[in-house]
């Protein structure tokens, strides 16, 4: 069964927000802050389990989103229900903190772009898409630029896992 979602709310936060939110004032990728994003880390189990695809087309950008271990769907669905939550609560102009990525999404829907996601048996596909050449020009940048952050972000946190574990004090 498919489901379709059409993600206004950022669009909603940025125009409350104005200008505050210039990009290079936040990390691109924030698992720890935005309001949607930290919830791919509520079970520690999920984030490594995750992979994502990013494909251009002629309108814009297919992503999908595979849970590779069937156990952890129900973290995940828990996840998506948390971030559309999310969105309601902005829907209804509640100000919430976003990371880069959800910022530079959220400019683009309130320039015109469709968002639509349908559910799959092992996670989600997700479209952007615009009849607009500029608006599709931004989208490919974007995701350009996502896969080159989540490149960053694994070397980050490979290297934090190969870290040596400091002992506790006695």
């Amino acid at each position: 069964m498919k489901r379709v979602f059409v993600l206004s709310f950022v669009a909603l936060l940025l125009v409350a927000a104005g200008s505050s939110f210039a990009q290079d004032e936040k990390p691109f990728f924030d698992m720890v802050n935005c309001a949607f994003c930290k919830h791919l880390m509520d079970d520690p189990a999920l984030m490594p389990k995750l992979a994502w695809e990013h494909f251009k087309f002629a309108n814009g950008l297919i992503t999908a989103t595979t849970v590779e271990d069937d156990a952890l769907m129900p973290a995940y669905k828990a996840c998506c229900a948390k971030m559309e939550e999310a969105g309601k609560q902005m829907q209804t102009g509640q100000m919430l903190p976003m990371c880069g990525m959800c910022t530079q999404m959220g400019a683009l829907m309130m320039k015109g772009v469709k968002w639509e996601q349908f559910t799959t048996k092992h996670g989600d596909i997700s479209l952007m898409t615009s009849d607009n050449p500029e608006l599709v020009k931004e989208i490919h940048a974007l995701a350009d630029r996502i896969e080159v952050e989540y490149k960053k972000y694994e070397a980050e946190e490979a290297a934090k896992a190969a870290a040596p574990k400091s002992e506790p004090k006695k």
